[in-house]
């Protein structure tokens, strides 16, 4: 065949490639249909693969196989990236192609030489699969029954179908990234919807708990101006760019979360409503300050809205004690009659998520008397995160 018409062939094969991305669908069968594309003209005698990178590019993991048996593509599912990880493994490291034409003597398969030769395989050439930055984003690998050294026109072929693949696998990753994004967006739209709501609710809570304690509405200005205030403050601390900004990258005594977070209901017409009882003032890295302000402002929100917080007698003390574990208690007294939930509000999710986050477990017990609210974190969970 002249060059001219194994051009011709490769362009009818790129564009045929081309035409199955264009239809879309789980990348898996997109891939399978690929490798059967460029299978075909083989006539049994090429078993492809495309092997997908893992997202920390540390492991190789099955995109499609459809001619290799389920044994051997469960066996390599999930190989580390790394020299003498066979064909593949080393073409994910090197970002070179690996041409190896007898599996029987090449170093580069000393530890899969066994798991091929049971299943027939003499010969494997490996192609990085690289995004258009450079990315690695996985392997297309040729397999033969026979050991075969690649012509002229297999390299062209593998090259081709390299970057028609490329395309499929970036295509698949935008959209996945798109829907990540659009489910991200969702629930900060959420989790805006709850605060404005809490924003509401509080405002309204604090100009009531603040007309009971003043005669005058000068008084009643400026008390709910302070209120307001700390309230920013707080709302400010549980926000990730602004809490890192305000702590300068140091650690955040707890101690002072606490104060900040609960300044807005701390006086009231009968005295401290709040208390922060004695024990261990734990520090707090920018790492975890979000979490930790965030779970606290809720609590707080939920007390001033339900609990403790509302009435004006109400009252709510809070501890911390660092021993096998950081055990945060916070327990509300005086308020309404209180019950469990038939269901559990974002704000509850949102509490329970973020505990969850840093490791910890928490219980709520509805007491007749109040709420109580008992927090347990790893030691290490206010700690800050090595890089």
């Amino acid at each position: 065949m002249n060059i001219p018409s194994i051009q011709s062939e490769l362009i009818i094969a790129e564009r045929d490639i081309l035409a199955r991305v264009a239809l879309g669908g789980p990348i898996k069968e997109v891939l399978r249909d690929i490798i059967l594309l460029v299978e075909k003209p083989a006539e049994g005698e090429l078993l492809a693969s495309v092997l997908l990178m893992s997202e920390d590019g540390r492991s190789l993991h099955e995109g499609a196989a459809p001619s290799l048996a389920p044994e051997y593509n469960a066996a390599i599912d999930g190989i580390p990236v790394g020299h003498g990880i066979g064909s593949c493994g080393t073409a994910a490291l090197s970002g070179e192609a690996v041409m190896v034409a007898d599996i029987d003597t090449d170093p580069l398969w000393a530890d899969f030489r066994e798991l091929a030769a049971a299943h027939g395989l003499k010969a494997c050439w490996s192609m990085p699969i690289k995004a258009a930055d450079g990315r690695i984003l996985g392997t297309f690998a040729n397999y033969y029954r026979e050991p075969r050294e690649p012509t002229e026109r297999d390299i062209e072929v593998i090259g081709m179908v390299t970057r028609t693949t490329a395309i499929a696998i970036e295509r698949y990753n935008h959209e996945m990234a798109r829907d990540r994004a659009e489910q991200q967006r969702l629930l900060l739209l959420r989790e805006l919807n709850h605060r404005v709501k809490n924003v509401f609710a509080l405002t309204n809570s604090l100009l009531m708990m603040s007309a009971r304690s003043v005669s005058t509405a000068e008084e009643l200005s400026a008390v709910v101006r302070g209120r307001l205030t700390a309230l920013s403050k707080a709302h400010e601390l549980a926000q990730p760019d602004l809490s890192l900004i305000d702590s300068g990258g140091a650690d955040i005594s707890l101690h002072r979360v606490l104060a900040d977070i609960l300044a807005p209901y701390t006086q009231g017409p009968t005295g401290n409503r709040v208390s922060i009882e004695g024990g261990d003032d734990i520090p707090v890295s920018p790492d975890h300050l979000t979490a930790i302000a965030l779970i606290l402002h809720e609590l707080a929100t939920n007390a001033a809205k339900y609990g403790a917080l509302g009435p004006v007698d109400g009252r709510v003390s809070v501890s911390c004690r660092r021993a096998d574990t950081i055990e945060i208690r916070w327990s509300e007294r005086g308020g309404p009659e209180v019950g469990e939930p038939s269901k559990s509000g974002f704000g509850s999710t949102l509490v329970r998520r973020s505990v969850q986050g840093l490791r910890g477990e928490m219980a709520n017990k509805w007491n007749p008397e109040g709420l109580d609210v008992v927090i347990k974190l790893p030691i290490d969970a206010l700690a800050r995160v090595s890089i």
